[in-house]
């Protein structure tokens, strides 16, 4: 009888620490994967937040799920429904200020004024002046180069190395 009772003890403290380290192995990592057609699906046991992992190419790549549980729609309709609410209320205010013609917006004081024609004459002397000065720079580009002094070398040939005695030319290193 003693035999059985020591025996049964053991078996049971195997049976407990056996039942201990599959406890430990399960909740040691973060995530637990599930087998599904196609993949797996990644539980992230901290957020709850859901991936399908499934082989991509070469590797592995996991892809979050979205939460299509009640809770979630019901917020997503609650928001829409308010989106939806603040939109018709513009639109109304829209068509109401269109009806008694009163702007939404405008100049300080509530009433635009046009140019004066002193200031439309000053806008176009600018801009006469501002044509001139670009015609004057392109018909100064267009004018040929003076010739060199007589008494100047000729420049050397683009691909002859420079002379040893020469400054480097700007912005050279």
């Amino acid at each position: 009888m003693r035999k059985t009772i020591v025996w049964s003890a053991t078996l049971a403290a195997l049976a407990l620490a056996g039942a201990a380290v599959a406890d430990t192995a399960d909740n040691a990592g973060r995530f637990t994967m599930s087998p599904v057609d196609g993949g797996f699906l990644r539980l992230d046991k901290e957020t709850g937040a859901v991936a399908m992992c499934a082989r991509s190419g070469t590797a592995w790549a996991c892809a979050p799920v979205e939460d299509r549980t009640p809770a979630a729609a019901a917020a997503d309709v609650t928001k829409l429904e308010s989106e939806n609410r603040d939109l018709k209320d513009r639109v109304k205010a829209l068509e109401e200020s269109l009806e008694t013609k009163v702007p939404l917006e405008g100049p300080p004081g509530g009433k635009a004024e046009l140019p004066t024609e002193q200031e439309i004459d000053q806008a176009l002397d600018y801009l006469e002046r501002v044509y001139k000065k670009v015609r004057d720079r392109v018909k100064d580009l267009d004018k040929p180069l003076p010739p060199p002094p007589a008494d100047a070398a000729p420049p050397p040939p683009l691909d002859a190395p420079p002379h040893a005695d020469a400054p480097p030319p700007k912005g050279s290193l």
